[in-house]
């Protein structure tokens, strides 16, 4: 599958998923009265909010399984990739810190009273999910790559500094 047709299966693949989501929270939102939605509500968005993230991300992985991409042959395509690597990382590593001030003041809140614990919980919850998420993607683009054939054993990492002594 060449690359183009991949980008429009994973937005079709994305729309597809959103379109049920919209149309639910907007006739759920004008029938139900104006700031008393009920609880099984909040908590069906969020569920199905982050079950059409992992759908896509689920989605994605398959295709790059099944197609890997072909290898880059230009010398510009390095320099190209490392500065979106770090682009992405520095949204990633915003998006983190945002949600992480906001989980905190949430949770200040909640002990303070000032949010019901009935709504405070999933909220923490969604927003936990992708501080984990994102958090571990940042962290794993800076580990180095392992080589082809050869992991490095993290139980043998101080045995050239035993052989030194």
């Amino acid at each position: 599958m060449n690359p183009r047709s991949r980008a429009a299966v994973l937005i079709g693949s994305a729309v597809a998923l959103t379109v049920p989501y919209v149309a639910f929270v907007v006739y759920f939102s004008l029938t139900l009265p104006k700031n008393h939605w009920p609880m099984w509500f909040t908590n069906v968005l969020l569920v199905w909010f982050v079950a059409n993230f992992v759908a896509v991300y689920l989605i994605a992985r398959r295709m790059a399984k099944k197609n890997p991409p072909p290898t880059a042959t230009l010398t510009e395509q390095p320099q190209k990739n490392t500065t979106r690597l770090w682009v992405l990382r520095a949204v990633c590593s915003y998006l983190v810190i945002v949600w992480s001030v906001l989980f905190a003041k949430g949770v200040n809140g909640t002990i303070r009273g000032e949010y019901p614990l009935d709504r405070a919980i999933p909220a923490g919850a969604f927003l936990l999910f992708f501080i984990l998420l994102f958090g571990f993607l940042v962290y794993r683009s800076f580990r180095p790559k392992a080589s082809s054939g050869a992991t490095p054993n993290p139980l043998k990492r101080n045995v050239g500094l035993r052989e030194a002594s």
